[in-house]
């Protein structure tokens, strides 16, 4: 199933919309939930398309949470290291919803939102197994 294609206007009114509906500051989170109900872009989406969530909300006119940086919180090698973790722990199912549930129940680890921005799913469970020697 190929994902729908979206103009930079409409990635742009959605993230409004949502903002509109949610308030500020507009978190990827947030934003995550509220588009999975409706006919609007990833999140995923909008940061490959924009470069950052900063800037996609930029363009948008919609504040975002500037206190500090989670897409830097953890290096890269960091982030491979706790998705080996999630890999090895009990009833993991190596999935990336399966990873976001796990990741909410840690008292470090990054969101799958902030996963997203780093890393395709594919490529970090790569690194985790190499990592692991899986």
């Amino acid at each position: 199933m190929r994902a729908p294609d979206f103009s930079d206007q409409e990635l742009v009114a959605g993230l409004a919309a949502a903002a509109a509906e949610l308030g500020e500051p507009l978190t990827v989170g947030a934003y995550d939930a509220w588009q999975r109900a409706r006919d609007a872009a990833s999140p995923a989406l909008v940061i490959r398309r924009f470069g950052s969530w900063t800037q996609a909300c930029s363009r948008a006119d919609v504040a975002t949470n500037t206190t500090r940086s989670t897409s830097r919180r953890w290096s890269d090698d960091e982030v491979v290291a706790i998705v080996a973790t999630y890999l090895g722990s009990p009833g993991s199912t190596g999935t990336f919803a399966d990873y976001s549930a796990w990741a909410k129940a840690q008292e470090d680890a990054p969101s799958g939102a902030t996963l997203r921005q780093r890393f395709p799913w594919a490529e970090v469970k790569d690194r985790a197994e190499r990592m692991r020697g899986a």
